[in-house]
């Protein structure tokens, strides 16, 4: 009865050490680890690394758990002989089914909520367990990374989607932990948030075409492009050629100060790239202090314009304020 009970908690223990590790990983904060790295903490290093490595950490991990499962399993049936005398299929069902609810509480879910709320704590006095353990499991894992590899080479690449996911989560934990201290109020947590869905969006999907934006073909008047940009409530107009092409754009102040010469050097029309994202985007315009971009292709072909305007909008959530433009007299 003594090798069933011991392989039996055995096993409890390996299953709760790996499920609440596996918990506690996808938890830790990468910013304190690299941190902690710098200040050549070489707990924090393998923890970093591996953090680094996600696929080697998930396949020890899974594979830990199927022998921790395997033995409970066998634990179990050497136990129902041990008391009994015999291994009766029967016997040993009946134990697996009522031990089944043990091992949920004691060795998933009990392990997970203690390792998810305090995963560093929990998981440096460990790690050397899990790092020996890893090794052990060479043989099995390493044949699961180079499939993992192999597979990654065919199509994507999981393993950076998994880092950049951790990346995410963490931030995204960081920002509710800022709020909840009051460090960010709810107007600046919500443009996180933004930032956040935006990151991933092209330029290119919000693009408008030439008669969208507020413009004005050339020639045009020192009162009519003051007019037109009366009537939009508009700071700058989009200049068109004759033929409907932009040439530039020019500012209301530039035409109140300069007078209709503004229109003979307007202000260069910048490009921006269709595959940059439209955090990016307004980056470049918030930098060069440009209201409005030209979106291109890879051949240099416009596919619509940006406003800045337009980004503020979908990061803030609301535009902000127009400016109440008189006519010129």
């Amino acid at each position: 009865m003594g090798i069933g009970l011991l392989g039996l908690f055995g096993g409890l223990a390996l299953s709760g050490l790996f499920s609440g590790s596996e918990t506690g990983f996808y938890r830790l904060s990468r910013m304190r680890l690299m941190l902690d790295a710098a200040q050549e903490d070489r707990t924090a290093k393998a923890l970093l690394w591996f953090s680094n490595h996600p696929s080697l950490f998930v396949a020890t991990v899974l594979t830990g758990n199927n022998l921790a499962n395997y033995l409970i399993s066998l634990s179990t049936v050497t136990l129902v002989y041990e008391i009994w005398g015999t291994a009766n299929e029967w016997l040993a069902t009946a134990a697996s089914v009522l031990i089944t609810p043990l091992v949920f509480v004691y060795g998933e879910l009990l392990p997970k909520t203690i390792f998810l709320q305090r995963p560093e704590t929990l998981l440096r006095p460990i790690w050397p367990i899990l790092v020996t353990l890893g090794v052990l499991f060479v043989p099995i894992t390493f044949p699961l990374w180079l499939l993992g590899r192999i597979l990654a080479s065919l199509g994507s690449e999981p393993e950076r989607k998994l880092q950049a996911i951790l990346a995410r989560r963490e931030l995204m934990w960081i920002l509710s932990e800022a709020k909840a201290a009051g460090v960010l109020r709810p107007l600046q947590h919500r443009m996180a948030e933004k930032i956040f869905e935006l990151a991933h969006i092209p330029v290119s999907n919000v693009t408008e075409p030439v008669e969208k934006v507020p413009h004005a073909h050339l020639p045009s008047s020192l009162s009519e492009l003051l007019e037109k940009a009366r009537q939009n409530r508009t700071p700058e107009l989009l200049l068109l050629s004759p033929q409907g092409e932009p040439v530039g754009y020019v500012r209301v102040s530039d035409l109140l100060i300069q007078g209709i010469q503004a229109c003979t050097r307007p202000r260069p029309l910048p490009t921006i790239p269709r595959n940059h994202s439209v955090v990016e985007a307004l980056v470049r315009l918030f930098h060069s202090d440009d209201p409005l971009a030209n979106v291109v292709d890879e051949q240099g072909n416009s596919l619509g314009l940006v406003r800045r305007r337009r980004l503020y909008e979908l990061v803030l959530g609301a535009p902000p304020p127009q400016l109440d433009i008189g006519t010129h007299r």
